[in-house]
């Protein structure tokens, strides 16, 4: 296995995290599961929406920014899609839909940054709270815990 995919699925605070929370991986997985489920519909109908939007900037010739934000939205749905169908496999039990979540996360902010790119004004900064929000999501992922693992809280 690459070292870089390796530090993302088992980073350095792992065995002593920071906070310390008591979270079964099955229920955040369920979590996940529905919660991306619903985030996948949504993107789909602003990936659709921003297509159609994007045959009215072609014919006026300013397609080419926004051909970013299509690309960044489609990947940010694949990423959607991905980080609930490992919430799917955590809530089955299976170890690893834990890594499947965090390349849906890691998808996710990548898909971000490209629309953020493609965005007119402020869209690096929205972009940096997502980014904050979406590292509290892949914090959770790590530091749950399924049946039979040590707890990290006593």
């Amino acid at each position: 296995m690459d070292s870089r995919l390796d530090a993302l699925l088992n980073p350095a605070f792992a065995k002593d995290p920071p906070v310390k929370l008591d979270i079964p991986a099955k229920t955040l997985g369920l979590v996940y599961a529905i919660l991306g489920a619903i985030a996948a519909l949504f993107g789909l109908s602003g990936l659709l929406s921003t297509l159609q939007f994007g045959g009215y900037f072609a014919v006026a010739g300013v397609g080419g920014v926004l051909f970013l934000v299509i690309i960044g939205s489609l990947i940010s749905l694949v990423g959607t899609v991905l980080s609930a169908w490992g919430g799917y496999r955590m809530y089955q039990g299976d170890r690893g839909g834990k890594a499947i979540v965090i390349y849906g996360l890691a998808l996710d902010a990548l898909g971000g940054l490209v629309t953020a790119l493609g965005s007119f004004g402020g869209g690096l900064a929205g972009w940096i709270v997502s980014l904050v929000f979406i590292f509290v999501l892949y914090y959770l992922v790590i530091i749950s815990r399924f049946e039979g693992d040590p707890k990290l809280v006593a």
